[in-house]
């Protein structure tokens, strides 16, 4: 038994069926940026409960750390809440800003390290959801053109 189109009540042919078994990317994607948002919403209130409420770890206030802390954490705290938000609203400007936060993260990380300490699992982590981010995006251009 052939399967039918929905829309015109004509058989499917065997290609467009095959294309239509496979795994929906945008539909991964989509969770993919929504479970990223998420996440990227705890650090952007993370910063600003130490922008806060002060720096649990030492429990020294915001205004008493250096200035690249400072600004840092301010830095972070916009920018993360700006990329979640775009990235649940799944916009095409979330992906960028997101970019420009995950990568700014890293290279915060080993250039002023004082100011936001990152070890060798944190930049691996980061550079996991870029990778994954990257590779996502180029299935669903890929899909896009068949």
């Amino acid at each position: 038994m052939s399967k039918v189109s929905k829309a015109k009540n004509q058989p499917i042919s065997p290609e467009a069926a095959r294309k239509q078994a496979l795994v929906r990317w945008e539909l991964v994607q989509t969770w993919y940026l929504r479970t990223l948002a998420m996440g990227w919403l705890v650090l952007g209130l993370v910063a600003w409960s130490v922008i806060i409420a002060g720096d649990a770890v030492t429990t020294r206030p915001f205004e008493s750390r250096a200035a690249t802390f400072q600004a840092v954490t301010i830095y972070f705290a916009v920018v993360d809440i700006l990329a979640a938000v775009g990235l649940w609203l799944l916009a095409p400007w979330g992906g960028v800003v997101w970019l420009i936060a995950a990568v700014s993260r890293l290279v915060i990380g080993f250039v002023f390290p004082a100011a936001h300490p990152m070890g060798l699992a944190g930049a691996a982590g980061f550079a996991a959801c870029i990778a994954l981010f990257m590779w996502l995006s180029w299935m669903v251009s890929r899909k896009a053109r068949l």
